[in-house]
């Protein structure tokens, strides 16, 4: 899969995964698996008549996922 994100959106997520001794790449996948895994996490979708499209509306997981990384997958991703 590839993504076009904005120098922005780069920058924030570069920021967390960093504060999280991760590769970006990997704390990219944290953030999309647990939005899709977690309870209520959606996106709705509905017409946007001032802008002649469509409008999304990202709702976010209510609950606080957890992943745990054992020490040989850190070591594979060059944290340890």
């Amino acid at each position: 899969m590839n993504l076009e994100l904005s120098a922005q959106v780069m920058e924030k997520l570069t920021e967390i995964a960093k504060e999280c001794s991760l590769p970006l790449e990997r704390a990219c996948e944290i953030i999309i698996s647990e939005f899709a895994r977690v309870q209520g996490g959606r996106i709705y979708v509905g017409t946007w008549k001032e802008g002649g499209g469509l409008m999304f509306a990202v709702q976010w997981p209510f609950l606080t996922g957890f992943v745990k990384l054992k020490d040989e997958e850190l070591t594979s991703m060059g944290v340890k």
